[in-house]
């Protein structure tokens, strides 16, 4: 491993170890964020079911988030 830090900064280093976590971090946000956009949309313009499509675009964009994070701590877990 002290091949692939040759010449890199200790910033730089330390960005190389976080970038699985907050790989990880996103996946939650974005499964949250893509999840309760479809939710809305679907009530705003297809279903007027307001806020019972949120609600259930947030909890599968939860869901989806929470594997993603498990997914990729998985990665990080066999690395080490």
């Amino acid at each position: 491993m002290a091949q692939e830090d040759d010449g890199l900064s200790p910033e730089a280093r330390a960005q190389r170890a976080a970038a699985p976590w907050l790989n990880a971090a996103w996946r939650v946000v974005g499964g949250v964020l893509v999840g309760g956009g479809v939710g809305w949309l679907v009530d705003e313009k297809l279903l007027h079911s307001t806020p019972w499509g949120l609600v259930v675009g947030l909890m599968l964009g939860l869901g989806a988030g929470f594997y993603g994070l498990l997914q990729a701590l998985g990665v990080v877990g066999r690395k080490r």
